[in-house]
């Protein structure tokens, strides 16, 4: 005989909406060849990440990003909109884009 889970309401837990469980929304666009292939040429092209360049210091490229967002209408897949970043650089960026 089947059994029928009971889901309880837990009040000091705050509800989320709908958008905010699926943090990795663009997955499948990420895991696209014409991404791969372009974020390898960037890559390729530019190998150290840009704004520690600007700084001063040489550091290596591990991420590539969009300038201006996917979400907020940048261009997927145009080269003059990513950007070769370090990690660190990278989570700076994207935090304040949020």
């Amino acid at each position: 005989m089947p059994v029928i889970k009971k889901t309880r309401r837990r009040p000091w837990i705050p509800e989320r909406k709908p958008f905010e469980r699926y943090r990795h929304h663009n997955t499948q666009f990420y895991q696209s060849s014409p991404w791969r292939k372009l974020r390898k040429m960037k890559l390729d092209q530019d190998p150290m990440c840009e704004i520690c360049q600007q700084q001063g210091k040489l550091t290596p490229a591990q991420m590539v990003d969009h300038i201006v967002p996917i979400n907020k209408g940048g261009a997927p897949l145009d080269l003059d909109n990513l950007q070769s970043l370090c990690n660190a650089c990278h989570a700076t960026k994207s935090a304040k884009d949020k």
